[in-house]
């Protein structure tokens, strides 16, 4: 872990608010300690896909104008999604987050 040092008023270097001053531990032995926290799937892809332009579009429309747009383009990516097997994560404002390639859950 590298840490950084507080210098005191004196200048001289101040750890004491450090609650792991004095522990040294190797940045490898945490690597070879910790558990994976996710698996890996080589042909699984994932779309993050984000509208160009929106915040800046949507600042000067009503917003049942946003609302319709949003609407109808996820209503269009969620029916590609249902015939192609891509399963959607979610939707965060103007991103569409979707993943295909993983394996069927047992």
């Amino acid at each position: 872990r590298k840490q950084a040092m507080n210098n005191n008023f004196f200048g001289e270097a101040d750890d004491s608010n450090d609650p792991y001053a004095g522990e040294e531990e190797d940045d490898d032995d945490i690597l070879i300690d910790s558990k994976p926290i996710a698996d890996l799937f080589p042909s699984a892809t994932v779309l993050f896909a984000d509208i160009a332009g929106f915040t800046a579009w949507s600042s000067i429309r009503e917003p049942s104008q946003v609302f319709i747009l949003l609407e109808n383009i996820y209503r269009a990516f969620d029916k590609v999604a249902v015939q192609r097997k891509i399963f959607k994560v979610e939707t965060i404002g103007d991103c569409y987050v979707a993943v295909c390639g993983l394996p069927q859950p047992n």
